[in-house]
């Protein structure tokens, strides 16, 4: 019989046909022995790309290891791309993911989480892509899922609570601005009273940021920076001078506004204080005493143009008018190798008053000008009637003028346990 054209071109079909069907025999004979490898290989020869991807997840599966995991479901969405399989290896994928994610916690980088959440959104995980982009903080991706998806009351709720959070943030970014606005006058306990009401309104919601920790942190700073009595250091018209703030001032061992380290002096020894505005001095009936020319004194003298005591009668403690042209200024105290100036009283620079305050748990130096003079410049700036000291803060009588009292800043500028700037 005569052969036709036909019958040629069919040949090459059938062969081929054969081929693969004997590709496809021997993938299944090695993935029923448990050769996944090889059975893999022979799906893809065979041109069935998604059976190949079935085999990739059934070893997904078997792995415990989920990095393991990840790199096969990844291939198999690789090679089954638009197959049934193809699309389930990458949903699997993108699940795996999220989780790889979350369990890093803070380590993961904001792009990471975009990343994941878009994989998750484009195989129609959508409840967690909307997880991943609330971890990635991007709320317009993570509005427009539950718009996508349908959820009408998911969307309304996200709705009002993105509107709630952008409100917070702007009152937050508000409190911290006007936080720094009162520090760069030098209105400390505004600032942190302010600092303290917001942080008492705050919400307590468990794992909420709600921005306290940095509200907390600028109200550190700024108490970090006080300058605090009793002992303060002051730069005044260019001299450094050290300063003992109080109506009255204890020396002693112990507990007392002045110490002494002398296991002979009382831990309260003597008490300066004014009695109709004249400086007087007190023993407080210590067990040593002090000493004038050698006899023990009692009850409270006048210190008038000097006093040269010793306390217990080891330690000398000079005291004295601090400017002799004022008897009734303040008082320079010379003990323990130390001068100290006290003013029993607030103590005046020019216009301005100091003296050391109390609110609460914190304590302030607070300068005062009175009404009928100016108050002080600091950067430019026109300060209150009333203002706290912090280390650093230079006062200036007039905009521009020279430096008029300057607050010393230590290390960190911050005080010693003593009040006095190290």
């Amino acid at each position: 019989m005569k052969s036709t054209a036909s019958d040629y071109d069919s040949e090459p079909v059938f062969g081929l046909f054969d081929r693969r069907k004997r590709k496809v025999k021997r993938a299944k004979d090695k993935e029923l022995v448990g050769d996944l490898d090889a059975a893999i290989k022979m799906y893809v020869e065979a041109e069935l790309p998604d059976e190949a991807a079935r085999v990739l997840l059934l070893k997904a599966d078997a792995e415990h290891s989920s990095d393991k995991r990840l790199v096969l479901c990844a291939q198999a969405a690789r090679i089954a791309e638009g197959g049934a399989h193809g699309d389930e290896a990458r949903r699997r994928k993108a699940l795996i993911g999220f989780d790889l994610v979350r369990s890093s916690g803070g380590t993961t980088m904001k792009g990471e989480l975009v990343r994941v959440a878009g994989e998750l959104e484009a195989a129609g995980e959508w409840q967690k892509a909307v997880e991943a982009y609330q971890l990635a903080g991007d709320v317009e991706a993570e509005i427009k899922v539950l718009k996508n998806a349908g959820a009408i009351e998911s969307l309304e709720q996200r709705l009002r609570e993105a509107s709630g959070a952008a409100r917070k943030e702007r009152d937050l970014a508000q409190l911290l601005r006007r936080i720094a606005d009162l520090d760069q006058i030098a209105e400390r306990r505004e600032a942190i009273r302010s600092g303290r009401q917001w942080l008492e309104a705050a919400p307590l919601d468990e794992g909420f940021d709600d921005g306290s920790e940095q509200v907390e942190l600028e109200i550190d700073k700024i108490r970090s920076q006080l300058l605090t009595g009793p002992i303060i250091t002051l730069e005044v018209h260019g001299a450094m001078l050290t300063y003992v703030l109080g109506s009255q001032i204890t020396i002693g061992r112990a507990h007392a506004d002045i110490v002494v380290h002398s296991s002979s002096v009382s831990r309260q020894h003597l008490r300066l204080f004014r009695d109709d505005g004249v400086a007087m001095v007190e023993d407080l009936d210590t067990r040593n005493g002090s000493m004038l020319a050698g006899a023990r004194i009692s009850g409270a003298l006048p210190i008038g143009d000097g006093l040269d005591l010793e306390l217990a009668g080891q330690v000398p403690c000079r005291l004295a008018p601090a400017y002799p042209d004022d008897p009734r200024g303040p008082i320079a105290v010379d003990v323990a190798g130390e001068t100290l100036v006290v003013p029993l009283g607030a103590l005046t620079i020019g216009d301005w008053q100091l003296t050391d305050a109390h609110d609460g748990d914190d304590r302030f130096v607070v300068l005062t000008t009175p009404e009928a003079h100016d108050p002080p410049y600091m950067a430019g700036y026109r300060l209150a009637y009333r203002i706290e000291l912090c280390a650093g803060d230079e006062l200036r009588a007039a905009r521009g003028g020279p430096v008029a009292v300057a607050v010393p800043a230590g290390p960190n500028g911050r005080t010693s346990p003593s009040g006095r700037q190290r």
